[in-house]
């Protein structure tokens, strides 16, 4: 499949970054005063949306689709059962008949929304997946109900970086235009302050070449034992009980991507461990010899400099290779370290390492 400009020159770096031992992402506290800024800026962001009109703001959401490859309708309002957009993905893959419902919310969104969105999708026979778009935040109940289901979560903090991502830098204009008056910009006489922000997740990119498709892991674990058999995501598992790690299909060039909340994760996880495998479910005689020039893309927010940390290739004996992980110190920070090892028992045996019981088929 085509890979971006932007693929090739990650996929082919010089001596020195292929040779960098360690990269370190690392999270800004709430307690500093760039994160303060981000923050003011998101709300004065996400204050836009909201004051939208609300057919404005569905066509914006159409135009996002369209950006994003599909072939988008506009329903009639209060005419079809709760569906503000429908979009068809005509990718042969992932791609299917998509119902949107978009909720200008200030507050948590409530999990009767997203059960609501359920039964419609369930009462439509036209339809394979629902997205549901806020402009605040879903709770991990929310998270929980959609676990297995055909159902998409966007909060706030997503839908701004996707606007951004696709090119919709206009929309949010007035927005820096204010930050940059203000200087504090959440402490005014508007009410801004009384939005209720969620957290950006940052979204890990893996990129590699050649043709061959790997499945990618994330363990969540306190030190080298994952919490629970919920906290391994995968292509069965797409997200962690409360959210905070999900399994995202189809982000721009990417070969697979991980969103995953940080300040989210639960209070006694302190290792974020990811990890590649070859599908040997589908095809007993694949390695980890095409994974090649595999690089990892740390964009921690939608106004921040993406890092990039080049992994070594993988090897013919190997079925999955943990790529590294991010620890967390002291200070609540997240570091990455690339730590690679292979493993010729495939995704199972990886699993394994970290305490969980697999049973085999």
């Amino acid at each position: 499949m085509p890979r971006s400009r932007k693929l090739h020159r990650l996929s082919n770096p010089d001596t020195s970054e292929r040779h960098a031992q360690r990269m370190l992402f690392r999270h800004l506290r709430d307690d500093t005063n760039a994160n303060r800024g981000r923050m003011a800026k998101r709300v004065r962001e996400l204050q836009l949306l909201l004051a939208m009109d609300p057919v404005e703001f569905e066509q914006l959401i159409a135009r996002l689709m369209e950006a994003m490859g599909m072939k988008v309708e506009l329903t009639a309002r209060s005419r079809d059962g709760g569906v503000d957009v429908r979009g068809i993905d005509t990718d042969p893959f992932r791609g299917g008949n998509v119902i949107v419902q978009v909720k200008r919310y200030r507050d948590t969104v409530t999990p009767s929304a997203v059960r609501d969105l359920y039964g419609t999708l369930q009462h439509d026979r036209a339809a394979t997946k629902g997205v549901l778009v806020t402009t605040s935040r879903f709770g991990p109940s929310s998270h929980q109900f959609v676990a297995g289901k055909p159902i998409t979560l966007i909060n706030g903090a997503e839908l701004v970086g996707l606007l951004k991502h696709h090119g919709f830098h206009e929309v949010f204009a007035a927005a820096h235009h204010d930050c940059a008056d203000d200087g504090a910009g959440d402490q005014g006489g508007d009410g801004l302050s009384g939005i209720e922000l969620a957290t950006e997740p940052a979204r890990l990119l893996l990129h590699w070449t050649g043709e061959e498709e790997y499945d990618i892991a994330a363990l969540v674990c306190q030190g080298n034992r994952a919490l629970s058999d919920e906290h391994l995501v995968f292509y069965n598992n797409a997200s962690t009980p409360d959210g905070s790690v999900r399994l995202v299909t189809g982000y721009g060039d990417a070969n697979a991507c991980l969103m995953v909340d940080f300040d989210a994760l639960p209070a006694d996880a302190d290792r974020l461990v990811i990890v590649a495998a070859a599908d040997t479910a589908n095809r007993p005689s694949a390695t980890m010899a095409g994974f090649a020039g595999p690089a990892l893309i740390l964009e921690a927010g939608a106004d921040q400099a993406p890092a990039v940390v080049h992994l070594a290739d993988g090897a013919e004996t190997n079925t999955a290779m943990r790529l590294g992980r991010f620890d967390r110190d002291p200070a609540g920070n997240w570091d990455f370290t690339p730590a690679l090892a292979g493993y010729q028992g495939g995704l199972h045996q990886a699993v394994v390492a970290y305490g969980l019981e697999v049973e085999d088929a």
